[in-house]
Formats: C-alpha cells, sequence, structure tokens
C-alpha cells in the first residue's frame, strides 16, 4: 500500500519540485489547488522512490479508488522544462503498476482523473485492454501566450483594445492599478463577499459558495502560497482583482479574477494589467477550465487561446 497523507501548507514546496517538471502546465497538477480544494477532492499525496503519487480520496467510492497521474522521474534536461518528452517506458509502468497494486490491496480498481493526452496514450499503448477512456471536454484547459493578454492583438482584439482605452478615458483619473499586498487581504475578502451575494441567485449558488470559500482559504495564506496578484481601485475602493501562482518557469494559473461590471471594460483592463504585473516573466497563462459553462467558455473560446490541455478520465475494466 502507498502510505497516503493530507496535503499542507508545509508541503507545497515539496510537491511543487513534482509537478512543476511533470505536471504539463495544467493548473490540476498544482499544489496550491490541491491543499485549497481540499474539502473537495480531498488530495493526499505520497513520495516514494523518486515518485509523487495523489490519492483523490474524496471521489473514492466503493467501486473505484481515484488517483492523478504519477510524477516523477523522465530525465527532463531542465528543471522546469516544458514536458513535452515521451514517457520512460519501464519507470513509469512501474509507477503505473504501483497504483494498480495499492487500489487492489483495498480491494477496489483504479480510477485516474485529469490524465493528460500524453498519458492517455502511453496506458493505451503499455496496458493495451485494460483500462476504459474517456475524454472530459468540461475540463480542458485554456492556455493563452502571455503576449495575447499583454497586447490584445490583431483584428480579432480590436474591440477589447477599444474597450481598455475607454475605460481609461472614463474612469482613468479616478483608477490605480497596484499589486495585491497583505494589506488588501481584508478588503479583497469583504469584495469577493459581496460579488458573491450580488451573484448567487443568477449563478450556482453552491459552486459560488465553493469558490469563495477556497478564495478565503487561498487569501489567508496569501504568502505562504507565494501567490501574486492585482488590485484596481476606484475612488479608492477595490473594484477588481485577481491572483494566481506560477505552475513552473513556463506557466502561469490565474486561479481567480473578480470584477464588478459597473464600470465597463474593467475585466479586460484586470486581464491586461494583472499580465504585465504578475505573468510577464512566463510563456504561457492558464486560465483553467470552463467546467461546461456556455458563458464562460464562449468567452475563453473568444480570447483566442494558444492550445488546449486535454483531460481524461480513465477506467480500469
Amino acid at each position: 500500500m502507498l502510505d497516503f497523507k493530507p496535503v499542507c501548507l508545509d508541503d507545497l514546496n515539496k510537491i511543487y519540485e513534482y509537478t512543476s517538471r511533470y505536471g504539463e502546465g495544467s493548473c490540476q497538477h498544482s499544489p496550491v489547488s490541491m491543499y485549497s480544494l481540499f474539502e473537495k477532492y480531498g488530495d493526499m499525496f505520497c513520495i516514494r522512490e523518486n515518485f509523487l503519487y495523489v490519492l483523490r480520496k474524496n471521489l473514492c467510492d466503493d467501486v473505484y479508488r481515484v488517483y492523478m497521474a504519477p510524477f516523477g522521474e523522465m530525465g527532463m534536461p531542465e528543471r522546469n522544462a516544458i514536458c513535452d518528452s515521451v514517457l520512460d517506458s519501464n519507470v513509469y509502468i512501474k509507477a503505473y503498476n504501483v497504483i494498480l497494486e495499492d487500489a487492489h490491496s483495498y480491494g477496489k480498481k483504479a480510477l485516474f482523473i485529469t490524465l493528460t493526452r500524453k498519458h492517455k496514450a502511453f496506458l493505451e499503448d503499455k496496458f493495451c485492454g485494460c483500462f476504459d477512456f474517456t475524454q472530459d471536454r468540461d475540463f480542458s484547459e485554456y492556455i493563452y501566450n502571455v503576449n495575447t493578454m499583454l497586447e490584445f492583438p490583431g483584428k480579432k482584439h480590436a474591440r477589447r483594445r477599444t474597450e481598455i482605452r475607454s475605460f481609461w478615458r472614463n474612469f482613468g483619473e479616478r483608477t490605480v492599478v497596484r499589486r495585491m499586498a497583505v494589506e488588501d487581504i481584508d478588503e479583497v475578502k469583504a469584495f469577493s463577499l459581496k460579488w458573491y451575494e450580488e451573484n448567487c441567485e443568477s449563478h450556482d449558488a453552491q459552486a459560488l459558495q465553493r469558490e469563495l470559500t477556497c478564495i478565503y482559504r487561498q487569501l489567508e495564506n496569501f504568502t505562504g502560497m507565494k501567490l501574486s496578484g492585482t488590485v484596481i481601485t476606484i475612488d479608492g475602493e477595490i473594484k477588481a482583482f485577481c491572483y494566481g501562482v506560477g505552475l513552473n518557469d513556463s506557466y502561469y494559473d490565474v486561479l481567480i479574477e473578480k470584477g464588478t461590471r459597473e464600470y465597463p471594460g474593467i475585466y479586460r483592463v484586470l486581464r491586461q494589467e494583472s499580465t504585465k504585473l504578475n505573468a510577464k516573466g512566463y510563456r504561457y497563462i492558464n486560465f483553467e477550465e470552463d467546467v461546461g459553462v456556455p458563458g464562460l467558455r464562449k468567452m475563453k473560446e473568444s480570447y483566442g487561446p494558444e492550445f488546449m490541455i486535454d483531460k481524461y478520465i480513465v477506467r480500469e475494466k
């Protein structure tokens, strides 16, 4: 059996050593997400023989024991390089067998979620006939080139550039953009609560409540999680904010962004300014999934992602 333990704040750095190398820039493979969403997924981890194993305890049932892909050595040339290499057959066959043995020791089958296309292809090839595969489009992640959010270039983004100019023309003298600081946390939490109260009736209230709980947990551990953020104030009051975290040297994950729509264009300004302040040194921005929400999907597609990180559910037969 693998000896799993809950993901705690003090564990994030050691988990990051694996996910930054082998997580392929996926937000689901972030130690910050594992810790922040513990109530939802119950993520637990085990490090054995230079491999990181993650159990999603709260998703386990009477039939399946639920895991992420194993994260481990593949002879990567750089510490935080983008993980495009082919999986080492012998090493990963062993790692997946360790997971299967763990599941079987509980009298259950293994179920993997958030597997990337590379891991799906590996299992199809090396464990032929052992698994069923299902792509989960709702959890495909949107990856944008940083320059897209910095410049909104070309005809495709002309309207966004117009909205940004209009915002600064109408509200520029009253607006301040700055990096989020610890001193801002209480006001950001209050703004988040107000945003939730104004939107819970027209959206999925339970989903927004879970999001609010996650926001509070992340803000309360802002420094410990190594988050970076941006706030926009108008007339001295916070009217928009966002924050995120680096997934590795190439990918920056935007965790949360909120704004009040009484100021047209504020979300476009927020995305551009937060990219300048927090993500300019990265190559890609991960804007996470649309979780099947039609309006969110339409918006994220309209920004023109560079590519998607497709994800799969894989069940042992």
